[in-house]
């Protein structure tokens, strides 16, 4: 697998959000090249673990953001994170249970899934947060 890298074209103008993305590529390539490496069989479930917790927890700042009554892509977006949930925690699941599963696989997912959850979904949430705040008080 190819490692991701952060592109400045995909920041959505939060600073915080934009840290978080960075910080979940930064752990996709973080979980392969452990999957590589010489304790690969101890330590690439913990490495999973961990990014799919940091996931989790991105999605929650992210909806924190959002206000249901205003943000009108709010259920979409929401259920693009469930759904990204549900199928990193399959994964997730499927390995701790010893099943054989395709790791390569499931970060060529997550890779393809967060460029365009971020690229599409997450600028609309940047141009909604951008007007927000530039609403008078």
């Amino acid at each position: 697998m190819e490692t991701v890298q952060w592109l400045d074209s995909m920041s959505i103008g939060d600073a915080e959000i934009d840290r978080q993305h960075k910080q979940l590529l930064q752990m996709i390539n973080q979980t392969w090249e452990t999957a590589q490496g010489k304790e690969a069989d101890k330590q690439t479930g913990v490495a999973l673990r961990r990014l799919c917790d940091y996931v989790i927890e991105h999605f929650a700042s992210e909806e924190a953001l959002m206000d249901p009554d205003a943000y009108p892509e709010y259920d979409r977006h929401v259920q693009e994170h469930i759904e990204g949930s549900m199928r990193a925690l399959d994964f997730l699941e499927a390995a701790s249970e010893g099943r054989v599963v395709g790791l390569e696989e499931f970060l060529a997912f997550a890779v393809e899934w967060v460029r365009h959850h971020i690229q599409e979904t997450d600028k609309t949430l940047g141009e909604f947060l951008a007007r927000k705040r530039a609403e008078p008080l």
